[in-house]
């Protein structure tokens, strides 16, 4: 076992010596049917048993420790250590790569491992800002530079005027010093720095003291700048997200089109199917495929997605390019399943730079039924978890509609002061009637489990 002054890590006490083979999964806990997945793809491949090395960003609870788990999040650990609790202040998945990445004790876990192993294997939820130089060390996903070029807004942006794309009136400024010499003339606006998801590190401006409070709050990746600043798109009444697979030069595959659950402008779920009309249907399609057929020829293999928003005008535009695994992920790799499509296994085939023949068409692989997915999000900071715990079955979920999985991830006690704390997924006939279900167990569960 490694020396280290972490405290809140577990390892199998023979995982040097054992015949077990292990990856490492750097998504969050609501995506564990993925890591379920994605081992089943690897022992398929390369055969033996494998296990994944779960890396999180606070401390699980009991229903969610697992044999193998490292929690990893430098930030939290300094105010963990002055209060004496434990906290949730979740990373975004960009940091927690390179905290990953600078960790000693996953270095050392990686050189144990490739004394038994061929490949220390890393599965992440973006491949952006993981970028490394050992050959052995292989990343599930698409190559982390073009991920990387592609997740910044400015550079999406740029994209958009190339492609000559649907999207919003914007502008560039290349430093904080910049955007506030022309605070005047650009209010009211809708601000992004270059790497933000979820809504995060994003938003509405409408005066010049809510610009300097957006800008004290950033992250160190962000301060510096670029900046976009874009027209508020005005009587939004939907965003539809798209999930598509690039498998070699200008094939791209519509996988799922639904809509985004939003608060303001934060990311929390999504349902399932899209409400959004055939016109509307036809230019997400027609975007994404553009914009999968450049990242195809930037190298760019496996998995992306793309934001719209619609107004009460009928107009359209393209928002966000997701150059990695959304927030759908596991609920689209589900219902793939019941069509009989085992995304992993793609992704990996990808990955390993094989070649992938994919012979399915969109219309065949929609899943039969309505499905919603939530975060636990609550509005405030500042709440205690009471529980954690699991109710149901999420794979079952897909495979029985109606069907529930709740969850509360999170060690007991621990105090909220960013991120989300569990998840709600549903399946039904009904749109209307899963996401009103969906919606309506996060506001009960937020009331009945955080103090």
């Amino acid at each position: 076992m490694p020396e280290t002054t972490t405290t809140d890590f577990h390892l199998d006490p023979d995982i040097y010596t054992n015949e077990t083979n292990y990856f490492f999964s750097l998504l969050g806990p609501r995506f564990d049917v993925a890591n379920q997945s994605m081992t089943r793809s690897l022992e398929k491949k390369f055969g033996g048993v494998w296990k994944p090395i779960f890396i999180y960003s606070a401390h699980p609870g009991p229903s969610f420790m697992k044999d193998n788990f490292i929690v990893l999040n430098g930030r939290a650990k300094k105010i963990e250590t002055a209060l004496k609790e434990q906290i949730i202040y979740l990373q975004e998945y960009e940091d927690l790569n390179r905290e990953f990445l600078a960790s000693d004790l996953v270095q050392e876990i990686i050189q144990g491992l490739l004394r038994k192993q061929e490949r220390a294997y890393i599965y992440p939820f973006t491949t952006a800002f993981l970028e490394t130089n050992d050959p052995r060390i292989f990343i599930l996903g698409p190559d982390s530079k073009v991920a990387k070029r592609f997740d910044d807004k400015i550079a999406q942006y740029l994209l958009f005027q190339e492609l000559d794309l649907p999207r919003n009136r914007a502008q560039v400024f290349a430093t904080r010093d910049e955007l506030l010499a022309q605070t005047d003339t650009i209010l009211p606006c809708y601000i992004s720095a270059s790497y933000s998801s979820g809504g995060n590190e994003s938003g509405l401006i409408y005066s010049k003291e809510m610009l300097e409070s957006f800008l004290g709050r950033l992250r160190d990746v962000n301060t510096a700048g670029p900046f976009l600043v874009a027209h508020i798109f005005e009587k939004m009444v939907l965003a539809p997200n798209v999930s598509a697979f690039v498998s070699d030069i200008d094939k791209t595959n519509i996988l799922t089109i639904s809509d985004q659950i939003l608060r303001g402008n934060r990311y929390l779920g999504n349902v399932y199917p899209s409400i959004a009309s055939e016109k509307h249907r036809a230019v997400i399609r027609d975007v994404t495929e553009k914009i999968g057929s450049h990242l195809s020829r930037q190298g760019f293999r496996g998995l992306f997605g793309c934001d719209f928003l619609i107004n009460q005008s009928g107009d359209i535009v393209t928002v966000d390019l997701n150059p990695r695994r959304q927030g759908g992920y596991a609920c689209n790799l589900l219902a793939l399943q019941t069509r009989d499509v085992q995304l992993t296994d793609y992704e990996l085939e990808c990955a390993l730079n094989k070649k992938v023949h994919i012979d399915w068409k969109e219309e065949d692989i929609q899943y039969q039924g309505c499905w919603a997915h939530s975060k636990i999000k609550p509005h405030e900071a500042g709440q205690r978890i009471t529980q954690d715990f699991q109710i149901g079955d999420l794979p079952n979920t897909f495979q029985h509609a109606p069907s529930r999985y709740e969850a509360i991830f999170y060690a007991p006690r621990s105090i909220l002061i960013d991120g989300y704390v569990g998840y709600v997924v549903a399946t039904d006939v009904e749109r209307e009637r899963v996401l009103e279900q969906v919606n309506k167990r996060v506001s009960e569960l937020i009331a009945a489990n955080l103090l």
